[in-house]
């Protein structure tokens, strides 16, 4: 960009240079060398040119009949005089006319518009032998001279030369830099007055994308849209967000309400209760203090996660033997031991640096929902294997990931629409992929209706 304003000032800068030297050297032209204004009907050339209408001869003098008509035509007169001055012939004089003229009133006449009423007079020779002069007379309405006065030194002529070019060169360059600096300056008041309107929020610009400043408004109106796309965006996450905080306080609320009744029964004096009904009320209240701990920890890992404040202690590792010891611990899980999932390694021996607690929480939450969220007798197949990554594939043939839940599946704050039956902090997945970036890795997952998912690991 600015290449583009520094050539379009040099352009300016050239054109106004050139205009003056136009300017300039035209109006010399014009005033001391144009031909065109001296035409054969110019009063001085007319009177000069006139003496090929005058013809002489022993009988005295003649004015053909063409030269009658010009003078006609230009309501003229004419006067011939001889050597001394006096008249020997006219042609439509006026009455007050002299019939003499000395050589000071041929000058004087000559020179002033208006000396015989009315009437601006040209001199001229015949140019023959005979040594005739004649007047013309125009009408001064229609002719007239004016006396110009000017020193003839050349300091004085070269001094209003500069004179003359300096007034032109200021004009040029006034009417150009107003003309340029228009059009480098309106263009900047729409800039500014966008980015007052991103300043308080307002994203309204749409700004056509031309001129100099073309990727300035194209970068505004690019600006605009990402700002009121993530306006979109920051409304909608605050929506799940508040949603979120409603259900993790439901959740949190529900056991605490079991944990406070049973512990009012064990603490009242007046109500007998067996051995038994003690331990069964401790176990529930141990278990729902268990899942209260459990969201819990999935806040302040969330927390830590998106704040890059988790400490990942990474070691060498057998990924194939980690996963089938996370698949034999779910499959021993109580209610997960009817359950069918299909462990196919690659080989048995795959190496990777990674988190043992950070990763085996991530892996685990991903089967987990896919045996939490699909019916019994859904089959989930685990996959490992690596050609120069490593690629980690968990598929199930369940009922499938909706394109709403699918598009939100990693967001945070986010519980899907078929969790109805499983409580949670609605953080699991969003974790589960952060610890997995956090290992230099990518998730992704696709899905169809009633055709199964698959979450697919790179490392």
């Amino acid at each position: 960009m600015r290449g583009k304003i520094t050539l379009s000032f040099l352009g300016v800068t050239l054109l106004s240079i050139l205009l003056i030297i136009l300017i300039t050297v035209g109006g010399v032209y014009y005033f001391l060398f144009s031909k065109d204004i001296i035409t054969s009907d110019y009063p001085p050339s007319f009177t000069l040119s006139f003496k090929s209408y005058i013809e002489t001869d022993e009988d005295g003098i003649l004015i053909s009949r063409e030269g009658q008509e010009l003078l006609k035509k230009r309501s003229a007169w004419l006067q011939v005089l001889d050597g001394n001055g006096n008249e020997i012939y006219e042609l439509y004089k006026p009455e007050d006319t002299p019939s003499y003229y000395s050589p000071a009133d041929i000058v004087h006449y000559h020179m002033y518009s208006g000396s015989i009423d009315g009437y601006t007079l040209f001199v001229s020779d015949t140019g023959s032998d005979s040594n005739l002069s004649y007047i013309i007379g125009f009408p001064s309405t229609t002719i007239s001279k004016h006396i110009f006065e000017y020193e003839s030194s050349t300091s004085a002529l070269i001094f209003k030369f500069i004179l003359v070019v300096f007034i032109i060169s200021i004009s040029v360059f006034l009417i150009i830099g107003f003309l340029f600096g228009n059009k480098l300056t309106t263009p900047l008041l729409y800039i500014i007055q966008g980015v007052d309107f991103l300043a308080e929020d307002k994203y309204i610009i749409d700004y056509e994308e031309k001129g100099v400043y073309r990727k300035v408004f194209r970068s505004l109106n690019k600006l605009t849209e990402t700002l009121r796309i993530n306006r979109r965006e920051r409304a909608k996450i605050e929506k799940m967000r508040e949603e979120w905080i409603a259900n993790i306080s439901h959740d949190l609320k529900t056991p605490l309400s079991s944990i406070k009744g049973y512990a009012e029964i064990l603490a009242n004096e007046d109500y007998e209760i067996s051995n038994k009904d003690v331990v069964h009320h401790s176990n529930i209240i141990l278990n729902k203090a268990n899942y209260m701990e459990e969201l819990i920890e999935e806040l302040r890992l969330h927390e830590k996660l998106k704040n890059n404040a988790l400490v990942i202690n990474k070691t060498k590792g057998n990924l194939t033997k980690f996963l089938r010891g996370i698949i034999i611990e779910i499959l021993n899980h109580p209610d997960y031991e009817n359950r069918i999932i299909h462990f196919n390694p690659q080989n048995e021996n795959i190496e990777f640096y990674f988190d043992e607690s950070l990763m085996g929480r991530s892996i685990a939450n991903l089967i987990f929902n896919a045996l939490v969220h699909n019916e019994k007798d859904t089959e989930v197949f685990v996959d490992i294997r690596e050609q120069k990554k490593i690629y980690i594939e968990i598929k199930d043939n369940g009922k499938g990931i909706n394109e709403e839940n699918l598009k939100n599946l990693f967001n945070r704050y986010y519980r899907g629409t078929n969790t109805e039956n499983h409580k949670g902090s609605g953080l699991g997945m969003s974790i589960a992929k952060e610890i997995i970036e956090a290992h230099g890795g990518s998730i992704s997952v696709k899905s169809r209706l009633n055709k199964g998912t698959t979450i697919k690991i790179v490392l």
